[in-house]
């Protein structure tokens, strides 16, 4: 119907309906509107009709945007509409629990039919009626938490409490998990099964000298335990976990990789050859000014970790004479470490004294630690 034509419906309709006015009015207008009914269409008075396939075929047939409402009270607030580029979509539209008007959309036509479209809406309906909240439940889903997300969590909540040296690798790991379950994966839709395939995959790759990644394989099973670990804890500001505590850890009950430590010793000769390696380096014309040579030098000298000898500074070594004060700031445990030094080390410790002068670092530019030491072990490598 014209917009004039439905202005004047309405009209008559309320002259009929209304409590007021007057019974010969009232009586005309229900004659009018008895003879309207007979003559147009139910849909087109805007009533609820029942949406089949013949319905469909005439909103195709229309012109503009035209919503249809279906009459069967099971599948109330089930819809059809055609919009003003001619497609055809079945929706549902509900009230949740706030009072607030929520619409659901069920599918397009052909893809879906009539019938199919109002068994659907009478699941959501029942849906409903027990207090569930369909359309709440898929914005929801849309903004559930991927792993991406949780990697960035970990990034900005756990790894800035862990040495620096570790830092590196951790996001190299990191990215591995990104990869092998995806970034975009829903936290919460990630199983068992997920972290096995992923600890399968890593094992059987090869690492740089062709070698299975079997305990790296490990290590990333024990940072992926960590981030669902994290998952299972809500944010500051948020009520809900990311991940439900009844679904729990997937990475709980994955099998490790059998592991063999591996302990050996440089001989007094390889001891030898390393010392004059380092002591060939320091005459290069490009390390005149290093002390990375003598970094690795205090390395093996202590056996310490090579993070803490980079980071080293004077106050460590003048906390108490004869030992090595070590930050926890430095340290892998995160606790204040006190090593007894070697003769061979306080000697090595003396002589950068004297060359260094005041520098806050015992090693690394003037006011800069050390940053790198590989270029010193590749010439180590390549002259022994």
């Amino acid at each position: 119907m014209k917009k004039k034509a439905t202005t004047k419906l309405r009209k008559v309709q309320a002259l009929a309906l209304h409590p007021r006015t007057p019974s010969t009015e009232r009586a005309a207008a229900q004659r009018a509107l008895a003879r309207i009914e007979q003559a147009v269409p139910a849909e087109k008075q805007g009533k609820a009709v029942h949406i089949d396939a013949d319905l469909v075929r005439r909103l195709a047939d229309s012109d503009g945007p035209v919503i249809r409402w279906d009459n069967d009270p099971k599948a109330r607030g089930f819809g059809v509409r055609r919009n003003a580029g001619g497609s055809i979509t079945y929706f549902f539209n509900y009230r949740d629990g706030d009072g607030r008007e929520r619409r659901v959309s069920i599918g397009p036509h052909p893809r879906w039919t009539a019938g199919q479209a109002r068994e659907r809406a009478k699941e959501l309906r029942k849906q409903i009626d027990r207090g569930d909240d369909p359309a709440g439940d898929r914005q929801e889903r849309r903004q559930a938490p991927t792993m991406q997300d949780l990697i960035d969590r970990y990034l900005r909540d756990q790894l800035p409490r862990k040495a620096t040296s570790t830092h590196a690798d951790e996001k190299a790991m990191l990215r591995d998990i990104a990869r092998y379950l995806g970034k975009h994966t829903k936290v919460a839709d990630v199983n068992h099964g997920d972290v096995v395939d992923m600890h399968r995959r890593i094992s059987e790759s090869r690492g740089r000298f062709g070698r299975p990644r079997m305990v790296r394989a490990n290590r990333i099973l024990a940072l992926a335990s960590k981030l669902f670990s994290m998952a299972l804890v809500p944010m500051k500001g948020e009520v809900r976990a990311w991940r439900r505590a009844d679904v729990g850890n997937p990475c709980r009950g994955v099998p490790r990789n059998p592991e063999q430590g591996r302990e050996r010793f440089f001989k007094a000769e390889e001891i030898a050859a390393i010392s004059a390696a380092l002591d060939d380096y320091r005459t290069r014309p490009e390390a005149r000014h290093s002390t990375a040579a003598d970094c690795v030098k205090l390395i093996m000298y202590t056996g310490c970790r090579p993070g803490e000898a980079m980071k080293a500074q004077w106050e460590e070594f003048d906390a108490e004479p004869g030992y090595w004060v070590k930050p926890s700031a430095h340290t892998k445990q995160r606790r204040v470490h006190k090593a007894p030094l070697s003769p061979s080390a306080l000697a090595l410790i003396e002589g950068l004294r004297k060359r260094r002068g005041k520098h806050k670092n015992v090693f690394g530019r003037p006011g800069e630690p050390l940053v790198a030491l590989h270029h010193v072990w590749r010439f180590i490598r390549q002259k022994t």
